[in-house]
C-alpha cells in the first residue's frame, strides 16, 4: 500500500477527485499531511488564476506543490488554439518531477514536440454505465463548452440537439440544460442516440468514450486525433455537410450501430478507462522507476 498525495482541481467534473477513488478503491491510501510516498498532480486549467501572482496556474493555486519528494506531474493536453500558453514555464515545472504523465498519445506527442518524455496514463472516465431500460428519446445531444472555437458548435448547425455544459456567450436554439451532475449525465447518455462532439482537439474527449460505454454513438470528426479511439463509421469529414450526412446514416440505421458498439467498445472501454485502471497505470509507473533504479 502506497500513500498518496494529490494536487489539482477537485470539482466534481474534475478527474483528480475521479483519481482519488481509484487510489482508494486498489487498497492505497491519500493523505493530506507530509508522510507521503509519492506526490500526484495535475497541471491546472490554464485559464485559473493564482491570485498572488496574477499569472496563470499550472502547478500552483492555493496549495503549492512541495520541491521535495517523489513527484508525478501530469499534463492534461497544450491547448493548440492559445497561442499565449506558458510553454516554457510548463517546462521549468514538470524539469521537478521524477516521472511526467500524460492522458493520451496527442498529449504525449505534444510534450515529445517540447523535448519532454511523458507516459500516457489515460483519463478516467465518469462512473457510467449502460442501462436497458431507459428508452432512446433523444436524437442527438452535445456535451462540451459550445461557446470554445476548437469545439466547433457550428458544425451542428443543422442538427437539432440538447446541450450540456457551459455556454456562455454562444447563440443556440436548441434545448440548453446548463451543467448537470454525474446522475443526470449517465441518464442523458443512456437516453441519447447519438453524442455528437466536432472537436478540432481534445486532450482526450471522455464524452465520446463515455457515450459508447451507455450505448450510445459518438460522431467525432476526422481531424480530432483521438477518433482513432472511435469506430470508423463515427468519423465524419470536419465541414457541416459530412457531419450532418454521417449523423443522417447513423440515425438511420441505429440500432445496428448500437449493437456494435455495445458487443465491440462498451465493456472495453469501460475497463481501460476506469478510475481504477488509471490509478494502476500511475502505481505501475512508480514501482518500474524504483525497480530500475
Amino acid at each position: 500500500m502506497y500513500k498518496v498525495k494529490l494536487y489539482g482541481a477537485k470539482e466534481y467534473w474534475c478527474q483528480v477527485p475521479r483519481i482519488e477513488q481509484g487510489f482508494k478503491g486498489l487498497g492505497h491510501e491519500v493523505v493530506s499531511g507530509d508522510n507521503y510516498d509519492f506526490i500526484y498532480a495535475n497541471n491546472f486549467d490554464f485559464g485559473a488564476k493564482d491570485s498572488e501572482h496574477g499569472d496563470s496556474a499550472i502547478y500552483e493555486g492555493e496549495n503549492y506543490i512541495p520541491k521535495s519528494g517523489f513527484k508525478i506531474l501530469n499534463v492534461l493536453d497544450i491547448p493548440p488554439h492559445n497561442s499565449n500558453f506558458p510553454i516554457d514555464k510548463l517546462k521549468d515545472q514538470l524539469s521537478l518531477a521524477n516521472i511526467v504523465t500524460c492522458i493520451s498519445e496527442p498529449v504525449r506527442q505534444q510534450l515529445s514536440d517540447i523535448g519532454v518524455e511523458s507516459h500516457n496514463i489515460w483519463n478516467p472516465i465518469k462512473d457510467v454505465f449502460y442501462d436497458p431500460f431507459v428508452e432512446k428519446t433523444i436524437d442527438c445531444l452535445y456535451v462540451g463548452r459550445a461557446n470554445d472555437p476548437n469545439k466547433r458548435f457550428e458544425l451542428l448547425n443543422n442538427i437539432e440537439k440538447i446541450i450540456v455544459g457551459p455556454i456562455a456567450g454562444a447563440k443556440v436554439q436548441d434545448n440548453y440544460l446548463g451543467l448537470v451532475n454525474d446522475v443526470s449525465l449517465n441518464q442523458l447518455y443512456n437516453a441519447a442516440k447519438i453524442v455528437a462532439l466536432p472537436t478540432k482537439f481534445e486532450g482526450l474527449g471522455l464524452p465520446a468514450l463515455e457515450a459508447m460505454v451507455c450505448g450510445a454513438i459518438p460522431l467525432v470528426c476526422s481531424d480530432n486525433p483521438n477518433s482513432k479511439l472511435c469506430p470508423d463509421f463515427c468519423i465524419a469529414e470536419p465541414n457541416i455537410e459530412s457531419v450532418t450526412k454521417t449523423y443522417n446514416g447513423l440515425l438511420n440505421h441505429f440500432t445496428h450501430y448500437q449493437s456494435v458498439i455495445l458487443d465491440e467498445w462498451s465493456s472495453y472501454i469501460q475497463h481501460k478507462f476506469s478510475k481504477f485502471s488509471i490509478a494502476k497505470n500511475i502505481i505501475n509507473l512508480y514501482e518500474e522507476y524504483h525497480d530500475n533504479k
